[in-house]
């Protein structure tokens, strides 16, 4: 009758044979009924995760007890071993892994700007520097604990703000994937990672999901018209078109003439201006996701707008319609992005950003009845989830949900 098959990860019987030393140094083995042996080996069958019969052994020169408890510790805490060609083993440590999964990341289809972030984050939490390493870069990935994770996201978020620590924690997860899809650990502990829940002192005002009334809207606007910091900065058609679209402001910032048909009112959405290291500013044609590019009908009060800008644009080298102060070089949107912040502070709406617009556009469409999936197509958003769950507020009272009911 064949002997019955081990589950994954059980052992079977542990034999313990006891050695000597004879006259010339070399080990022998004691005879069964022995009380004394320079050491003991205990030794077992365990079928790892992978499904193969491995021997596990363990020494102990105190006794035949000590051998077995080794054992017997060391099998509980067992891995599979990884493959011999496997680049990641479980006793890489996890700063060799990030550094591993940043040659990675630059293959990716993932945008310039996310490659950057990531690239910037997994050096600075993740890695560290060799004389402040992260809590976790010198561990192996083995010694990963979901527990170790949950702490090490706290402090990053303490240390950093909540902001951080989302970001650090999904690239956190795309490291050890890499581990687990080399089969150096059974299992991703950051998968495992509850909510990472840290009260911090707020650092400004500012409403991530905040948004403007037709009122404010228009009153910032006609603030912008007026301001002479807003003049000298060439931000009152910037602000007109963010608040006429919900456009992304690298979006605005990369937007070309050759990309507008006025006479119709359109305008095609989707390329980027991005700061790459060693290249500088420059338009990425293909957009932050790929449902980025995307043509939309513009309100006509903006048409007339970029028409009366047309007509006085001087030519620059790169055709966007909303080129920097600096002789026709490109708009940095990191640096438009604060000139928009301090414009709305001085226009009275401090906790406002430029992505106040993207979220007011959201509402005021939702609101006027378009269904999620059409405000998704215009603002370019992949999923539709995403618009309802992020952009469209939730605290506007709807006349029509009382009408129907």
């Amino acid at each position: 009758m064949p002997r019955p098959q081990l589950d994954l990860g059980a052992w079977g019987q542990i034999t313990l044979t006891g050695y000597v030393y004879d006259e010339n140094g070399k080990a022998q083995v004691v005879d069964a009924g022995a009380r004394r042996a320079d050491y003991w080996v205990a030794r077992a069958t365990v079928r790892d995760n992978d499904g193969k019969h491995r021997t596990a052994t363990k020494r102990s020169t105190k006794s035949k007890a000590d051998a077995r408890t080794r054992l017997e510790t060391a099998l509980r805490e067992r891995t599979t071993p990884a493959p011999e060609h496997a680049a990641v083993k479980p006793t890489t440590k996890v700063a060799d892994v990030a550094r591993a999964w940043l040659v990675e990341l630059e293959d990716s289809d993932r945008s310039t700007n996310t490659r950057q972030v990531y690239r910037l984050v997994c050096n600075r939490q993740v890695i560290g520097t060799p004389e402040h390493p992260s809590s976790l870069a010198n561990l192996t990935v083995r010694e990963v604990t979901t527990g170790g994770v949950e702490r090490f996201l706290r402090g990053v978020a303490k240390a950093s703000g909540p902001g951080a620590a989302k970001t650090t924690r999904t690239v956190l997860r795309g490291v050890l994937d890499l581990a687990t899809h080399h089969d150096a650990i059974p299992f991703n502990p950051v998968r495992q990672a509850g909510p990472t829940q840290v009260r911090t002192e707020p650092k400004g005002v500012r409403d991530a999901e905040g948004y403007f009334t037709v009122e404010q809207r228009d009153a910032v606007m006609a603030y912008a018209d007026a301001d002479p910091v807003a003049k000298r900065r060439d931000l009152a058609d910037v602000i007109a078109f963010l608040a006429g679209t919900g456009a992304r402001i690298a979006e605005v910032c990369a937007l070309r003439w050759s990309s507008l048909d006025l006479a119709e009112g359109m305008a095609k959405l989707g390329p980027v201006v991005v700061r790459e290291r060693g290249v500088g500013l420059h338009i990425q044609d293909d957009g932050k996701t790929d449902s980025s590019t995307r043509t939309i009908k513009l309100p006509p009060w903006l048409v007339a707008r970029l028409m009366a800008r047309q007509v006085n644009a001087a030519p620059n080298d790169h055709d966007v319609v909303f080129p920097s102060a600096r002789a026709g070089a490109l708009r940095d949107a990191a640096n438009t992005s604060n000139h928009v912040s301090e414009l709305l502070t001085a226009a009275g709406h401090p906790w406002a950003t430029a992505h106040t617009f993207r979220h007011t556009v959201c509402t005021l469409l939702g609101q006027a009845g378009l269904l999620p999936r059409e405000v998704a197509n215009y603002v370019g958003h992949k999923h539709a989830s995403m618009t309802m769950d992020r952009y469209m507020s939730r605290q506007t009272v709807s006349e029509r949900t009382a009408a129907l009911l």
